[in-house]
């Protein structure tokens, strides 16, 4: 669906062509805020080529006062050709982040030229330095007929406070500052200088931090980009103390990392950020709280200045049962109880327990004991847990807090895992009387092998990748992550087939619940879904997806020896997941059974976005469509 400024665009793009009354000094579309959020643009004509019967267009983002603009490019398609040196761009974009009144001449200087294909881009993602940001699509000198399809992004205006490093900056520096703890600022966010864009040559930041007596440091860096290869030119370091005379904590010179938890052992924790003079990159984004190891064992009641006991109104923050649970070499799971283990837990207490795993590996949680206070109605039963005692499960997409579920009463919840390293689950037990509840038992570990089930072996190269053998294997079963409760969100797992010569493999489901919207089965319906495919790295147009719920399924066939299924899950929705057994066989061994299914109501024949529509005439797309009509026929 367009908006109306998405239309809007598209016509006057469209218009300024058709007329040609683009000028030698740009025509320009102009996007401002307005309250306006988000939206998209596209070159002229996309998805179709684009023509050359123009020289260039500005296309302008003016945030308000205290915005900055983000654009993303989702396509990329723009003529280059090869030359002694490379690549040369024959048309291209220039991106100008840095004009804060969205105002550009020839004199102006561009901060980046983009052009090729997506896949060559480095950097999809660019931010102005202040409200503004103009891109400049310029056509090349060429009289022929262009043969590339243009670009397509999204544009965001984002709040520019939202980057803003909280701490008191020391004086006669650009990024070094002091972030103490006091009793109203125990957790921010720290950033990069100049966050989100590139940080500038040659920088160097120190951030110190400064707990109470009774207090540690936990910072978690939810993003970091450096250049690759660096060689640690750009890096950061943390140490445990207040400079960098203490223990080395952790060193980050290479390319990508999220989520990277780092604990101090004391109220002191120091950071260096240091960049050399050659390539720059985004930097970081990190987020830190001071942590309070204080604990009265019976929590008794404050008092007041005569002696007498002080009414506590609210739920009281207990640190004993505020826990960070790091995956170790020696240290993969575990069980956690509610307070008071063996007798009945406490009233207006709250507990934190954070999850913080290493490397690819994902934290399953499974609650093996529920029993909580429940009184709106049947506790096995449960309607809602509003202002009722509680378990609530948070998980971390795009290094957003996303609440995974909440759980009340004695009903048990299915088995979570988490879409990345990260995971909380919050004990809320309200201020009225327990009636003997028992509270909770939680068993959490942390996985590498998703919990993925069957006879695959995890090729251990690569993420959620499971690959069988005829040679070892003949036939056997496989299933989605974490299967036997929900899949986690944002994951994607390959299972891989290899058989002999002259084998085929069968694949069968036995169980199917992948959210999803029938028949689409696509990301435009935000579909979770499993699809399949005759190649390694590439799409198969003859091959159908799968999702949504059915009881019963054809089985599917490979063209030969090798075959691919692939399970791809949004940041939306869960669901159960499936259970599939495969058999290989010979191909005289095939029956009827063992027939591509044909197309049905619930199958999405051609995937998406897999053909490009400019490279199907009307002539062929008409034969196709009769082709689907007749199999159709004949299959009913």
């Amino acid at each position: 669906m367009l908006y109306w400024h998405e239309a809007a665009l598209l016509y006057i793009i469209n218009y300024l062509v058709t007329v040609g009354g683009v000028d030698p000094s740009c025509g320009c579309v102009v996007f401002q805020s307005y309250g306006l959020s988000h939206g998209h643009f596209y070159s002229p004509n996309y998805p179709n080529f684009y023509q050359s019967n123009f020289d260039c267009i500005l296309y302008t983002f003016i945030g308000d006062v205290n915005e900055i603009v983000e654009i993303k490019f989702l396509n990329m398609d723009l003529e280059q050709q090869r030359t002694a040196r490379g690549h040369e761009c024959k048309d291209y974009i220039r991106i100008y982040s840095n004009t804060d009144r969205g105002e550009v001449n020839e004199d102006s200087r561009y901060d980046e030229e983009i052009c090729g294909s997506l896949a060559s881009m480095e950097e999809k993602k660019f931010y102005s330095s202040g409200r503004a940001l103009v891109l400049e699509f310029h056509i090349g000198a060429n009289s022929s007929e262009k043969r590339h399809t243009g670009f397509k992004g999204v544009f965001s205006f984002l709040e520019k406070s939202a980057f803003k490093t909280d701490g008191l900056l020391q004086y006669g520096t650009q990024c070094s500052y002091n972030i103490q703890s006091m009793n109203n600022h125990t957790k921010g966010n720290f950033y990069s200088p100049r966050y989100p864009q590139k940080y500038p040559r040659s920088s160097h930041c120190q951030y110190m931090f400064m707990g109470q007596e009774t207090e540690t440091v936990k910072v978690t860096f939810n993003l970091i980009r450096l250049p690759k290869p660096n060689h640690c030119g750009d890096y950061i370091r943390v140490y445990d103390g207040s400079n960098s005379s203490g223990k080395l904590l952790k060193q980050f010179c290479d390319h990508t990392f999220n989520n990277e938890v780092v604990l101090s052992t004391s109220p002191y924790l120091y950071i260096e950020f240091k960049s050399d003079d050659d390539k720059e990159k985004e930097g970081f984004s990190a987020e830190y709280t001071f942590l309070d190891n204080r604990w009265e064992e019976n929590n008794p009641s404050p008092t007041s200045n005569d002696g007498s006991s002080e009414r506590v109104t609210g739920p009281i923050i207990m640190d004993k049962c505020n826990k960070n649970f790091v995956s170790q070499p020696n240290h993969k799971g575990g069980v956690i109880n509610s307070p008071n283990t063996g007798r009945s837990y406490q009233s207006g207490i709250i507990c934190q327990y954070e999850f913080e795993a290493s490397g690819q590996e994902r934290i399953q949680l499974k609650i093996t004991k529920l029993d909580l206070h429940y009184s709106a109605g049947d506790p096995n039963d449960p309607y809602g847990c509003e202002n009722q005692d509680s378990l609530t499960v948070f998980v971390y997409i795009d290094s957003k807090e996303v609440e995974l579920g909440e759980f009340c009463g004695r009903k048990f919840p299915p088995q979570l895992m988490s879409p990345g390293p990260r995971m909380k689950v919050i004990f809320k037990s309200e201020s009225t009387p327990k009636d003997n509840n028992s509270g909770f038992e939680l068993a959490y570990s942390f996985r590498t092998d998703y919990g993925v089930e069957g006879n695959g072996q995890q090729d251990e190269r690569h993420v959620c990748t499971f690959q069988f053998h005829s040679a070892l294997h003949s036939q056997g079963f496989f299933t989605s992550p974490n299967y036997g409760g929900h899949y986690p969100r944002n994951t994607e797992c390959h299972y891989i087939f290899y058989g002999k010569k002259n084998e085929r493999v069968v694949v069968e489901f036995s169980h199917f619940d992948v959210d999803g919207i029938i028949p689409r089965c696509d990301t435009k319906t935000d579909s979770d879904y499993v699809s399949f495919s005759n190649f390694l790295n590439s799409v198969d147009r003859a091959m159908p997806r799968y999702c949504g719920s059915r009881p019963a399924y054809e089985p599917i066939k490979s063209d030969a020896a090798f075959f691919r299924v692939t399970f791809e899950s949004n940041d939306q929705y869960d669901a159960n997941g499936f259970k599939a057994n495969f058999e290989f066989v010979r191909d005289e061994d095939e029956t009827d059974r063992y027939k591509t299914p044909s197309p049905s109501p619930w199958i999405t024949q051609n995937p998406p976005n897999s053909v490009p529509a400019q490279s199907v005439s009307r002539f062929n797309f008409a034969i196709i469509a009769l082709v689907f009509v007749l199999q159709s026929v004949i299959f009913s």
